[in-house]
């Protein structure tokens, strides 16, 4: 079974697009969405119905997500959502539909089955990053399978433990390559995996970045695409929303 594993998409339509097509080249057999498919970008309904189209097997909620839920019951109360985040969230509630409020209501905090987990953020507190092995040693014993699937950061990045007597040796792994990479996961290690973002990379490498999950091989095939940034910078000015949005896009951060 090969699955698309994707996160981050943050109503960037083109960048979604890419990854799509790109993807269908690799081949795949179900879809893995780790969460936020809200925020940032001016296509939130475009992206939330091309999720609906793509019917992921595994669905999980992301912190954008879960803000934009709130509003949609009147809550504004004390959240980590505020300023430009909470602006463009009521902005796009607006444009969504009762078929997308119903797709991102029926995301689900974390997901298990044979052979891998997932999650938008850290186990131990679901809106923390899994972003050093210090949080990621905080995580590992949380684990039900041997592989977990996180988002939330932005980074493609793997995390692999190992038990050897006493110890727990730990490798990490930091897709840096523009053309992509391949990583096979040991046999007997404990692994934390993020795909990055698709809608806002943040390792300074403006592409939409993507895992292919080869479950019988055991590889995780991490690709980045390029898409049409000018075309999404336009659209961010056009509505209206925080230019710095759109300039963090060409810098990848």
């Amino acid at each position: 079974m090969r699955y698309l594993v994707l996160s981050d998409v943050h109503a960037n339509l083109p960048a979604l697009e890419a990854v799509i097509s790109h993807a269908k080249k690799q081949g795949y057999d179900q879809v893995v969405f780790l969460g936020d498919a809200v925020g940032y970008y001016p296509h939130a309904e475009e992206v939330v119905q091309r999720l609906i189209a793509l019917d992921p097997a595994v669905r999980i909620l992301g912190n954008h997500d879960s803000a934009l839920l709130e509003l949609v019951n009147g809550d504004r109360g004390d959240h980590w959502a505020a300023g430009v985040v909470m602006n463009v969230l009521e902005r796009q509630l607006v444009t969504l539909s009762g078929d997308s409020l119903r797709f991102l209501g029926a995301l689900v905090p974390r997901h298990s089955q044979h052979g891998f987990e997932a999650a938008h953020g850290a186990l131990a507190q679901q809106w923390d990053y899994l972003s050093t092995v210090t949080a990621a040693q905080a995580n590992v014993g949380l684990m039900t399978e041997k592989l977990l699937f996180v988002g939330h950061t932005h980074v493609p990045k793997v995390f692999a433990t190992v038990t050897k007597g006493p110890q727990e040796l730990w490798r990490t792994v930091t897709f840096k390559e523009s053309g992509g990479s391949t990583y096979r996961l040991p046999p007997l290690a404990r692994t934390i995996a993020n795909p990055g973002a698709v809608g806002q990379p943040r390792d300074q490498i403006p592409l939409a970045s993507y895992v292919i999950f080869d479950h019988g091989a055991g590889l995780l095939m991490h690709h980045r695409v390029a898409y049409d940034v000018r075309s999404v910078q336009a659209d961010v000015i056009a509505a209206g929303y925080p230019e710095v949005l759109a300039s963090r896009l060409e810098a990848g951060r």
